[in-house]
């Protein structure tokens, strides 16, 4: 143990390591990267993180850098959460604070999962609906902000945020208010650091308001919820949204207050074959009108891979064989199911192509949507990478987009059939690149970049968390306005910049490519 992790561990209630063998476990998350920390932090409390930030930002201060990087489950896909520096893990910080179900408010530590928050809400008939990974955090899903299947009817996290409070660069605590203009004006008069930073974004959202009106708020790069900070009709501000995507360079969240929901009826699906991608569209175009709770796309090819382990699919037995197939599901009363299952059998092509969900075959619905597994971990492929699992294509260009893909498969020699939500137009692809070899590693990045270029043709983008690769691979999604717009609002919340310098806006070409794995062994602990 080394002067510097003892000093730490007899200032905090948590631990602090510098272990080869912990800090290798805290080197990978899901992302095609591997970097190693000099330590790995486990606070237990707010105030163990305030002091570990604050020790960072003096050593900055006097010219010794010990950069910061914050971890929940380390489910990131391009390296947000690694560090050569500190790596704070939330993992202990799994505590339920407060659960009030007649306001349906729920007061959380960032390090709780989804599990386990929706385990709890259950007893109280609630749930916080969003079909996101269960192993995931609170405070990841903010950090992260990607969008999930159910979000085009349910929303996506920021919708059920209420407050939160995080650790600002100087150590002190930050607690996220919606001001008036009067409290506004009174917050900024302060000498405080956190007054300097409304000062500085007040002034920074006014002088630029024309740029966030015209940013997407699915924008994959940047600060994507900056726009939302300001509200000109309700002549509000609050800065909870800066920290909606912002993969913890702007402070690290520590509490959050979320409103919740009452549990989802009881859902219905149907499953429809179709022989092309604009069948696929036209069907969801339509579908859409009643409202479905997700309408999920899946290429035929993946579940090939599951038939070819063994798993017999029943359930497509009966339908016309299709290159693709769509399950549209409906959770609204028993009624009205009825009736857009109804709809979803008149829309499709013939009755031979679609099967309803019925008491007999909800088995074989739920195999279905548990195949992913088997298609990510085929062992007669290298590792299927998560690097280009989230892309945002609109519906409408689907088609063409599925066309040119299939040029890249030709020239990267990769089998790439395309899976995700036709709803939120979310979609994903694995390519199997085998890691342990350098040429393979780099044909991988270029991949994503040629995936980010092919994306954009057809107006859209590679979304999801931007930490490292992603940012990288869209940066060129930005104009120069909007980078200096970004950069500027860093250096307001972290002038000596210690929170994750090396994410978002500060990832280069030359760092991935340095920090690239050498084997095909998933880094998750």
């Amino acid at each position: 143990m080394n002067k510097v992790t003892k000093y730490l561990n007899g200032k905090i209630d948590g631990q602090v390591y510098d272990r080869p063998n912990i800090l290798a476990a805290y080197s990978r998350d899901m992302s095609l990267l591997e970097i190693t920390p000099k330590l790995v932090a486990v606070p237990k409390t707010t105030e163990d993180i305030q002091f570990l930030v604050r020790t960072s930002n003096m050593l900055a201060e006097k010219g010794f850098k010990l950069p910061l990087a914050v971890r929940g489950s380390g489910l990131d896909k391009t390296g947000g959460d690694l560090c050569e520096g500190m790596v704070i893990s939330t993992e202990k910080m799994n505590k339920i604070e407060e659960l009030d179900d007649r306001s349906r408010l729920v007061r959380v530590q960032a390090g709780v999962t989804v599990e386990k928050l929706n385990a709890v809400l259950a007893a109280y008939n609630l749930t916080l609906p969003l079909d996101v990974d269960p192993r995931e955090t609170i405070g990841g899903l903010i950090s992260k902000f990607e969008l999930n299947g159910n979000a085009k009817k349910y929303g996506t996290i920021f919708y059920y945020l209420d407050r939160l409070e995080a650790v600002l660069s100087n150590g002190d605590l930050f607690q996220s208010i919606s001001y008036t203009p009067r409290g506004l004006k009174n917050v900024e008069s302060g000498t405080t650091f956190e007054s300097q930073i409304y000062q500085q974004a007040d002034k920074l959202i006014s002088n630029n308001f024309d740029i966030l009106s015209e940013a997407r708020p699915d924008q994959s790069s940047g600060f994507p919820m900056l726009g939302k900070v300001k509200d000109e009709k309700r002549k509000t501000f609050d800065l909870a949204p800066v920290f909606f995507g912002a993969n913890g360079t702007l402070g690290i969240i520590t509490e959050v207050i979320l409103r919740v929901e009452p549990l989802p009826r009881e859902a219905k699906r149907v499953l429809v074959a179709f022989n092309s991608v604009e069948k696929a569209v036209k069907f969801t175009d339509e579908i859409a009108k009643f409202a479905p709770a997700r309408v999920d796309f899946y290429d035929s090819r993946i579940f090939k891979v599951a038939e070819a382990h063994g798993k017999k699919l029943s359930l497509l037995e009966p339908l016309v064989e299709g290159e693709f197939y769509v399950i549209a599901k409906f959770d609204d009363s028993k009624m009205k199911n009825k009736k857009s299952l109804r709809q979803a059998l008149s829309l499709a092509s013939s009755c031979s192509n679609v099967v309803l969900e019925t008491l007999s075959n909800t088995d074989d619905f739920n195999l279905i949507e548990s195949l992913l597994p088997l298609y990510v971990n085929d062992e007669n492929h290298p590792e299927r990478s998560l690097a280009t699992d989230d892309m945002k294509i609109p519906r409408g260009s689907l088609a063409d987009f599925y066309k040119e893909l299939k040029t890249m498969e030709e020239i990267y020699h990769q089998d790439l059939p395309l899976f995700g939500s036709l709803l939120t137009s979310v979609f994903h692809l694995r390519p199997s690149f085998d890691l342990s070899d350098v040429t393979e590693r780099k044909k991988s990045l270029k991949f994503t970049l040629s995936l980010s270029r092919l994306a954009h043709q057809y107006h859209g983008h590679l979304a999801g968390s931007d930490g490292r690769i992603k940012s990288v691979a869209e940066k060129d999604s930005l104009s120069e306005r909007q980078v200096l717009l970004y950069q500027e609002l860093k250096h307001i919340f972290d002038p000596n910049n210690i929170l994750n310098p090396e994410a978002k806006l500060g990832a280069s070409f030359a760092d991935i490519v340095s920090h690239l794995r050498k084997d095909d062994i998933l880094g998750i602990k």
